[in-house]
């Protein structure tokens, strides 16, 4: 995911600082008496990490740029601009240096090498060592 650029101290940077809170509070005479501090200071900092977590999340996700998908689905629909559904996809499938003058009927199916499928709108004949022909996703969204 994007970095929000929200500053998000390191958890033992933050047990430390506030220790030295704790610490800093007490006469020198009371630090030994207070030595659960160094409890306290794990626990604030702990807490306070998952605050900094937090806010670094809705940073994220305040912009329709950088957010999750269920952030951006809401970013749409506050702007009533639902999302369209999938369709296929239409365009050519092209092949160069074919001999002779081969003819694909249409309905056929084409299949990539990453195993998409394709399927032939009309009957295309090769002309001048070029085969082009109109082709539609089998799948909506491919």
């Amino acid at each position: 995911m994007a970095d929000s650029q929200f500053a998000r101290p390191e958890l033992p940077q933050l047990i430390a600082t506030i220790r030295s809170d704790l610490l800093t509070r007490f006469q020198q005479d009371v630090v030994l008496r207070r030595m659960d501090a160094e409890v306290y200071s794990r626990v604030q900092a702990a807490a306070v990490h998952t605050l900094y977590g937090y806010i670094d999340y809705l940073a994220r996700n305040m912009l329709p740029d950088m957010c999750d998908e269920d952030w951006l689905y809401r970013h749409a629909r506050i702007k009533r601009c639902p999302r369209k559904n999938a369709v296929s996809a239409k365009g050519f499938a092209r092949w160069d240096g074919i001999a002779g003058t081969p003819e694909i009927p249409a309905g056929t199916q084409i299949q990539r090498d990453d195993q998409v499928t394709f399927t032939t709108l009309q009957t295309v004949k090769a002309s001048g060592g070029l085969l082009r022909v109109p082709v539609i996703a089998d799948v909506a969204g491919t």
